[in-house]
């Protein structure tokens, strides 16, 4: 009987214990992404519009409606490696996923200077290894030769709207990696590509393209597309504190185990004995 009380408490205690865990290990979903690695190139992304013909209505010969022009569009492309990121919905269903912010400046500047350019929430490509932003800076007023600094850094977030900025999108940041080492490019002669004809511009210095706010994370995970295997991530460098995790619930898993085969025999061993 003494038995059976000893394997009940301890039966409890083991399933509140694996309950906290589940609790902490949920929490440790939600991580800090990684500091990203990027790229950045000067690009002519320039094309030409030809022009259109119609017919004069009066002599019936064909003539030019309007006429062909050349878009100088010269971009400085900043391409991110895309990192594993397991997209999650917090309690108000937004679904929280990976972002990039860019932030530059001039090669003398430094990174406190009210000259430094920043835009955020720029959301990861879902389709490809990369995420390609092509920044328009012919605004800078960069000449040919001039060093620009750049910085990305990853974040987990979502844009929203809601009363506290009257209705607008802003961007809700729940964590932000560390910013990266610096690239630095110089201005000279452009890679030819194809044609980006919308490129991010950033007219105004450290102005974003809309208000950020911080927000604190849910514990709600969700399943995403092409989320992280865990036992990869366990294997070859993923979150030390999801490690940590999981190497506690096999131990409790083992410990459990051991502790009902032993209470069972020894309820065995009481029980032949009487």
């Amino acid at each position: 009987m003494k038995s059976n009380k000893i394997f009940s408490l301890l039966t409890i205690l083991i399933l509140m214990s694996s309950s906290e865990l589940m609790i902490n290990f949920s929490s440790g979903l939600v991580t800090t992404p990684s500091v990203p690695e990027f790229t950045v190139a000067y690009v002519d992304h320039s094309y030409d519009i030809p022009p259109t013909y119609g017919k004069d209505a009066y002599t019936g010969q064909t003539k030019i409606i309007t006429g062909g022009r050349h878009i100088d569009n010269r971009t400085i492309d900043v391409t991110i490696q895309n990192q594993l990121f397991t997209s999650y919905l917090d309690s108000n269903n937004n679904t929280v996923g990976l972002y990039y912010s860019i932030r530059s400046k001039g090669y003398f500047d430094t990174w406190s200077d009210s000259s430094v350019h920043f835009v955020s929430g720029i959301e990861a490509s879902t389709t490809s290894a990369s995420t390609v932003i092509s920044i328009d800076f012919s605004n800078w007023g960069v000449q040919q030769g001039g060093q620009i600094d750049f910085q990305v850094a990853a974040v987990a977030g979502f844009p929203a709207s809601d009363a506290a900025y009257c209705g607008s999108v802003h961007f809700n940041t729940l964590s932000q990696s560390d910013w990266s080492s610096t690239q630095t490019i110089t201005i000279g002669n452009p890679i030819t590509s194809t044609p980006t004809q919308q490129p991010y511009s950033w007219s105004t210095p450290t102005t974003p393209p809309y208000p950020t706010a911080t927000a604190s994370p849910q514990q709600m995970p969700t399943t995403a597309p092409n989320p992280s295997n865990i036992l990869t991530d366990v294997l070859f460098g993923g979150d030390l504190q999801q490690t940590i995790l999981i190497v506690m619930a096999v131990v409790i898993i083992v410990l459990t185990i051991a502790l009902i085969v032993v209470l069972k025999r020894k309820a065995a061993t009481i029980q032949t004995s009487f």
